[in-house]
Formats: structure tokens, sequence, C-alpha cells
């Protein structure tokens, strides 16, 4: 599956290209209809293969919101309740579940709202249990382990999802009779996630997919001068004269800064200081390592990855843009840094600084 990002004047898109063209009811019911919990779908016909467009705009995907936090009992249940949903749509359209990709890189969530939108692509092909099971055990190691009704629940789930006659439906009216995410129900063990075996063997299917689904400590003022020499240049040195030492000078010479400085242009934002592997902005600060409090700002806007020596921005699907030296990217797409280049999200300009 041939996978990539554009952006145009208005809007986000999530492009898969098929390289055997399909012509047909499927593609006609996904482009012509508004179909509850679909993601807009626009296709362009070439001679030897069909294009989808899915629109983004918006929307994040799963992987992205939870990259950085956890997910608890209800939150599940609520996942779970629209997964449902969009299944029972689907049949209305007499469309086949075994075409949802539900990986949680292509499943996305609105921005605002978290409501699920899922990837119907005419040319996937894969066993709608196996697909279950696969996400069913990410949200298994996403789970908020003091979430003791949670850890239950999901743990529930899993298992379950391994049996043959597995449903979704009944699972679901059984929890929701039961109270299962009440914290009243959350006795179990704290190991209980190292019991599951993600090595363990997906059963045989049996059945059809309709019953599958419906049956920090204080600094000290030396730590606080090292702070501030920190900011300095590379070369430039810092004198700290001590009290009680009349006549004596501490003579301190700063380290070259390891990393990649984001330096705000805005007195109003702070600066960024990089030095892992991955880093994300936005303004939901829970859910990002550097927060730019901003209206223009989304969620979850950008992030900065590191590989060998180079630094790369990306565009993680923001409403309002990511800038490079005047060059908006497009979503998703990896752009080089260099010292000296100016970056903007959306309205709030930094410097980089290598």
């Amino acid at each position: 599956m041939n996978v990539h990002y554009k952006r145009d004047l208005n809007s986000n898109y999530m492009i898969l290209t098929d390289e055997h063209r399909e012509d047909g009811y499927e593609v006609r019911m996904i482009t012509e209809n508004r179909i509850y919990g679909f993601l807009p779908c626009v296709c362009q016909e070439h001679e030897q293969r069909t294009e989808y467009y899915y629109e983004i705009t918006g929307r994040q995907s799963l992987q992205l919101a939870y990259e950085r936090k956890k997910i608890n009992c209800e939150q599940l249940k609520g996942f779970l309740r629209e997964l449902l949903r969009i299944l029972e749509a689907a049949g209305e359209y007499l469309l086949n579940p075994e075409h949802f990709i539900l990986e949680p890189e292509y499943i996305y969530l609105h921005a605002r709202t978290e409501r699920l939108c899922l990837c119907y692509y005419p040319a996937c092909k894969k066993d709608i249990r196996e697909s279950f099971l696969n996400l069913a055990e990410y949200f298994l190691g996403k789970l908020d382990k003091s979430d003791a009704a949670g850890i239950e629940f999901g743990y529930d789930l899993y298992q379950r999802a391994m049996e043959p006659n597995f449903s979704l439906e009944e699972l679901m009216k059984r929890t929701e009779k039961e109270g299962k995410c009440q914290p009243e129900a959350a006795n179990i063990k704290e190991n209980v996630l190292e019991q599951v075996s993600v090595q363990e063997e997906i059963p045989e299917k049996t059945g059809s997919w309709r019953s599958f689904f419906k049956k920090k400590p204080k600094k000290s003022k030396l730590e606080d001068y090292l702070a501030e020499a920190d900011q300095i240049d590379s070369g430039a040195v810092l004198f700290l004269r001590e009290k009680n030492s009349i006549g004596e000078t501490t003579y301190l010479k700063t380290e070259k800064r390891e990393g990649l400085l984001l330096k705000s242009r805005n007195p109003e934002y702070e600066d960024f200081h990089i030095k892992g592997e991955s880093f994300l902005i936005g303004k939901k600060r829970d859910n990002v390592d550097g927060c730019i409090p901003a209206e223009t700002i989304s969620r979850i806007h950008a992030r900065i990855t590191k590989e060998g020596p180079s630094y790369y921005l990306e565009d993680l699907n923001s409403t309002n843009g990511t800038w490079a030296d005047r060059i908006q990217l497009d979503p998703y797409e990896l752009f080089p840094l260099e010292n000296g280049m100016r970056i903007t999200f959306a309205s709030v300009e930094y410097e980089v600084e290598v």
C-alpha cells in the first residue's frame, strides 16, 4: 500500500494508491455518500491505478494522539462503542468491513471532540478478526496502569478477541450491564499485563464477520548559575565570586551545547532545548514536550526528530501549517533543519541554533 500526504489551500489529505484500478459499487458508495465515521473520500482514476484522497483536516491519528498519554477505561469503551456504530453504518450500505484499515496510524480522531473516523479502502483485504486482535493488542500496551478497571477490561477484551466465537457487541452489552469501568469492579493484580504474551498465535478464523462484531527538587544557586551559563554561546565564560572567599574567583567554562535549540522570536513564548530523538510541539501541554499556548497552534502541531547527527522538522497534520524558511510543509514531510533557519508554527516563529 502506497501512502503519502498532501496539503492544499484549505485541506490536508492522506492519499492511498491502488495499482490495480478499482471501479465499482464500493468506490461509488464512499465517494458519493457521507457515511457516519468514514473519512471523507475522493477518488482520482488513472489508466492503471486509482488514488484515494482521504480528508484528514482537523484530525489526528490514534497513534499520534496517544503517543505521550495513556488510555483509560472510559476512553476505551467509548472507542469501541464508536467502532460498533461505524460498522453498523457500513452494513447499511452493504460495505465489507474487512476493507477498513484498523491500524492506529490510519485511525483518526477529531482533534477537539476525539470522535472516531475510519479509513475505508476498497483495495484492503485483511481478515477483520486479525485486524481487530492486533488493535486490541495495541490498546493493551497503551492502557493507564494506574487504572485497574481499564487494565481488567482491556485484558478481558484481548483474551476474548482470540476466541473463535467472539462477539464485540455481546461483550459491550455485558460490560454496560455490569458497569465494568466502575471503581468497585477493578479487582485485579498489578502485573496482569505481564501475563499477556504478544507472541500468542492468532486463532484460525471461524464464522462470519457479522457474528464476530454482533454476537522536581529546587536547584542550588550554583546550579542556577550553571543553567544560565548553558544559554551562553560556546567559548563564553562565567565568573562566580563566593561571599566568604574575598579575592578568590571560580572560573567555569561552559561546554558546547548538545542538541538543538529553538529560540523563540516572540518573548511571550519559551525556547525549546531539544536533546532527545523525538520532540513533540503543540498547545496541549499533557500531550507534547514543548508547549506553545497560542490559539493558532494545534494540540499536537509538529515534531522534531533526530536521525544520526541531523534534525528534521515534521508537520503533524496541523490546522494552520508549519513553515521552514517560508516553505510550507506537507503533513508528515520530513524537512532537514540547518543552523540559522527560521521555522514557523502557524503564526509563532523560532530560529534554529545547532
